[in-house]
């Protein structure tokens, strides 16, 4: 059984919008990176089928030759343009993988475990820290209002209660933290995983940069 991953990539120029302080321009140069990160990890896995959900505008910022399929959408809202997606994968496979980009300490042993559950019954979740969702599995043959955003894990466990669809909670530590304020970004210049993102985290981080500038320390 192929395990279909869907990852959401909206507008790449405006991504990161909490960075601006640390980035600055170089915010899309990062979103690429998470990019090529995710998808280089996903492909050590024949199983999985990776399905890039964004926009036509994007094509010609994102690297060619990914060897991904694409989905196109044309949504404002992120949870709209995953629902649609979904649809698209539904009748291929029995389930589907939401992973987003900036989770820049996912290794292959959580793919693994994912891959491991995905062929349990029902769905399963990973939370994130802020109270996210870091991965999703659904399901195809039942409905599910995805609701990626404030408080998103506890709305998505509603919604598996709601809808009485058995699931699993895996917490991951790799799993957990995302990329999204100045704050991850020390921590993963502190980690120091060898990948495209902590390279370009690097390179462009002001040297005297540290915790005690932190907005949201």
């Amino acid at each position: 059984m192929a395990l279909p991953v869907l990852l959401p990539l909206k507008y790449v120029n405006f991504s990161k919008s909490r960075l601006n302080e640390i980035l600055g321009q170089n915010k899309k140069h990062l979103v690429i990176a998470l990019l090529e990160d995710m998808i280089a990890l996903l492909q050590k896995f024949p199983e999985i089928e990776i399905y890039l959900l964004t926009k036509k505008e994007n094509l010609d910022i994102i690297p060619k030759e990914l060897g991904v399929r694409f989905i196109f959408e044309d949504e404002k809202d992120l949870n709209r343009a995953l629902e649609k997606g979904v649809s698209f994968i539904k009748g291929k496979e029995k389930k589907v993988l939401i992973l987003p980009l900036d989770l820049p300490f996912i290794n292959e042993e959580d793919i693994k475990k994912l891959i491991f559950i995905a062929k349990d019954e029902g769905g399963a979740i990973s939370p994130s820290s802020r109270d996210g969702t870091s991965a999703i599995i659904l399901p195809l043959d039942r409905k599910f209002k995805l609701q990626f955003g404030e408080r998103s894990f506890q709305k998505h466990l509603s919604e598996f209660e709601k809808k009485k669809i058995p699931f699993q909670i895996h917490y991951s530590k790799s799993l957990y933290y995302d990329l999204d304020t100045p704050e991850d970004v020390m921590r993963v210049l502190d980690i120091k995983k060898d990948s495209k993102a902590y390279s370009l985290l690097k390179d462009i981080t002001p040297p005297d940069y540290n915790y005690d500038n932190l907005v949201d320390k």
